[in-house]
């Protein structure tokens, strides 16, 4: 029988749980902490131009966005979540070495696709394992994803410095260790027991897809992704352009996802409270301001209050984001409905905003790119007041 959370025995498997998911999220997100402020400068550092490094940015993305569709309804068909996690992990350490031998564009594209390929895999399918825990246990679902934020920060301050002493060469060798974590910890990781209800059922995923609530509150989360690839693909490059050092860099990075780790201690309280509809649109408005400020100035001040309004535009968007995922995907639609989740925000919003900002960023420069992401942002909160997302149910008098 499983042990109830509230008892002594159940405090210990909540424990190990939180370090098996947490150790997960950390090296998974430690990953994206070497990849989002080192990449672009890593393939600036074998000449590529702002277009090339857009490309090469975005294909991570846009290969996000049929990847986890893959990987999902796999997962969802054979019921072993963990054991196709397993398989993309191993996929992506052994897709990713060949980039020590390749430094041009062409030769590079195809092999970055194929590593995010099997990159995408891994994060939905734990994430859809973890909810299961959350619903089941009682488990607080922002302090085992707090775990993913520590990772991102720790790698992000720590790569700066190293780097610029290292040369931005040995970006690989930093990769290659984290890849081999994140392989290490999706064997460490349980298939949880299915909660009660949520195992059978789920309906169509297709008739799902239908309801407008749904599919608006896909082009919502699309939205407030793409307005960052300005922030993910070229921030790095325009803090270094405008005289920041790589400490200064890495620093900056981790000051957001800092600010993101203090609010994920407290993400289910804020869903609780305000509820879903709210936070989304309250984390757009905030994205919007904080891509307009840094759009405007390069100072300091203004680039540290920026950067705390990372707690708003990843941290609680996310956190809200993933509560109504799980509610409007029940039974053996969960993976799928997650893996949509992943592949159509940060796989298409994100590729596209990559594109979108690397054909900008020369064209228009790297500020009204900025205000241009502003505008992505405010118009999902649009979107959602079109579509009803998240909205209570009419009630009938």
């Amino acid at each position: 029988m499983e042990a109830d959370s509230g008892t002594a025995e159940g405090n210990v498997l909540n424990r190990d749980l939180a370090f098996r998911f947490g150790g997960f999220y950390f090296v998974y997100f430690a990953t994206l902490g070497a990849i989002l402020p080192y990449w672009s400068l890593y393939l600036e550092s074998l000449g590529m131009v702002a277009f090339q490094i857009g490309v090469l940015v975005g294909a991570i993305q846009v290969t996000k966005i049929f990847a986890p569709n893959v990987w999902g309804p796999l997962a969802d068909r054979t019921g072993r979540r963990l054991t196709v996690a397993r398989y993309t992990a191993l996929g992506t350490l052994l897709a990713f070495l060949p980039l020590y031998g390749l430094d041009t564009f062409w030769t590079m594209l195809p092999v970055v696709a194929l590593f995010a390929f099997f990159h995408a895999g891994p994060l939905p399918l734990v994430e859809g394992a973890v909810w299961d825990v959350v619903r089941s246990r009682g488990v607080h679902y922002g302090r085992l994803r707090l775990w993913g934020s520590l990772g991102f920060i720790l790698t992000a301050v720590a790569l700066g410095p190293a780097l610029d002493v290292l040369g931005y060469a040995r970006l690989l060798d930093f990769m290659n260790a984290l890849l081999l974590g994140i392989l290490v910890f999706t064997f460490l990781v349980p298939e949880p027991g299915v909660a009660a209800g949520s195992g059978a059922g789920g309906g169509s995923l297709l008739a799902t897809l239908r309801q407008r609530r749904v599919w608006g509150f896909f082009v919502t989360t699309f939205l407030m992704q793409a307005s960052h690839g300005a922030y993910y693909g070229f921030f790095s490059i325009f803090l270094s352009e405008n005289g920041y050092s790589g400490l200064a860099i890495g620093l900056l990075w981790g000051l957001g996802v800092l600010a993101e780790v203090v609010v994920f201690l407290y993400t289910d309280q804020l869903v609780r409270r305000f509820g879903v509809r709210s936070i989304l649109a309250g984390s757009l408005l905030l994205a919007a301001l904080r891509w307009m400020v840094i759009g405007t100035t390069t100072a300091l001040a203004w680039l540290l209050a920026a950067q705390v309004l990372h707690a708003a535009t990843f941290a609680t968007f996310h956190a809200a984001a993933a509560h109504h995922t799980h509610e409007l995907f029940p039974g053996r639609l969960r993976s799928s409905g997650f893996a949509l989740y992943s592949s159509l925000a940060f796989g298409f919003g994100g590729g596209v905003g990559s594109l979108l900002s690397g054909t900008l960023w020369d064209w228009i420069g790297g500020g009204a790119t900025f205000w241009v992401a502003g505008g992505l942002a405010a118009l999902g909160v649009a979107v959602m007041g079109l579509t009803r997302v998240a909205a209570p149910a009419r009630r009938s008098i």
